[in-house]
């Protein structure tokens, strides 16, 4: 298996969950390994980020519209192995069952420093694509904002008449 993590700045989604950037000449994006395991701190290595000080910050806290490009776009990527000595080993994008995870994310300015936001999330499994959506305002809602037991809404996704107290989770074989 290879294991893999890509960054891209200011990327737009092509076919088959592949993203291109839309200013090459200012960032090249890089492939970065990792290993098998739990638990890792990824860190980008030396001299591969971007000055974000040459974009306007309207253009960094929001996807650009119409045309999909996300200032930030990160790809966590799996790829088995070809079976054959002759394909391209050195090639992920030649190998077979490439699963992936995609965050798209905006950059807000928070002080002196930057801070991701994420608006989209998409897995890519055995040539399908899915994109995470959370499930009748499940997700950080209720925790960002503080439990208003009276707002709409805020009521059981199975019976639909009394506070959230059941999380629906998606089966296990997606």
């Amino acid at each position: 298996m290879i294991y893999s993590i890509t960054i891209f700045y200011f990327a737009k989604e092509e076919l088959n969950c592949r993203f291109v950037p839309v200013f090459p000449e200012a960032f090249e994006p890089v492939r970065v390994p990792f290993q098998k395991g739990l638990g890792q701190r990824f860190q980008q290595p030396p001299g591969t980020g971007i000055d974000l000080g040459f974009f306007e910050l309207d253009d960094l806290s929001k996807p650009s519209p119409g045309e999909d490009v996300f200032p930030l776009v990160i790809s966590a990527e799996t790829c088995m192995l070809p079976h054959s000595s002759d394909e391209h080993v050195d090639d992920p994008t030649q190998s077979t069952s490439a699963h992936m995870q995609i965050t798209q994310a905006i950059l807000e300015k928070n002080g002196n420093s930057f801070q991701a936001k994420v608006i989209r999330q998409i897995l890519w499994v055995d040539g399908v694509r899915y994109e995470l959506r959370e499930i009748y305002g499940i997700g950080s809602s209720a925790a960002a904002e503080g439990f208003d037991d009276s707002d709409p809404g805020k009521e059981c996704v199975i019976c639909m008449t009394e506070p959230k107290d059941t999380a629906v989770l998606p089966c296990r074989h997606m």
